[in-house]
């Protein structure tokens, strides 16, 4: 078995995960923002969506609705939100449609160079696809812990 199909395999069970939580949660719950926190649940998983198509296919992230970038890029947040925001079944598609192309486009390429180095701050530099999709599988889990995060301060203040 290569190491792509162990990163490809860790892919379809980190987004089962994240589409799971998705399933889970209600329009109502999605947008509420505990007090102190700037996101919440619906700004998380679209910024998973966005992250990891900037990461795969580079700052256009040309698969995505052009608002997107506005709605869930890095720094953005719910409170500044104009115009149409996507539901959670949209996300919950698109999010099936980014996996299933990703693992297209990217399964036989991530042992590739990219373009590029990507270079993570002072923090280190990843030279393949690869070594980006896993650090996307990450980031995925990171923005999971937050969206777990924010249901158990909601459910708590219930």
């Amino acid at each position: 078995m290569s190491n792509s199909s162990y990163i490809l395999d860790s892919y379809d069970l980190v987004r089962s995960l994240t589409l799971g939580a998705l399933n889970s949660t209600s329009e109502e719950v999605a947008d509420i923002i505990p007090s102190g926190l700037n996101n919440n649940i619906r700004w998380n998983l679209g910024h998973i969506l966005v992250t990891q198509d900037f990461f795969m296919y580079g700052p256009s992230c040309p698969h995505l609705p052009a608002n997107y970038l506005a709605l869930f890029a890095p720094g953005t947040n719910p409170a500044n939100w104009e115009g149409d925001v996507p539901s959670l079944a949209t996300l919950a598609a698109q999010l099936e449609e980014q996996k299933a192309r990703i693992k297209e486009t990217f399964g036989d390429r991530l042992d590739e160079k990219l373009p590029q180095p990507f270079q993570l701050g002072k923090k280190g530099t990843m030279n393949t696809f690869g070594e980006l999709f896993a650090f996307s599988l990450f980031h995925e889990g990171m923005h999971m812990n937050a969206f777990a995060t924010l249901n158990k301060t909601i459910s708590a203040a219930k």
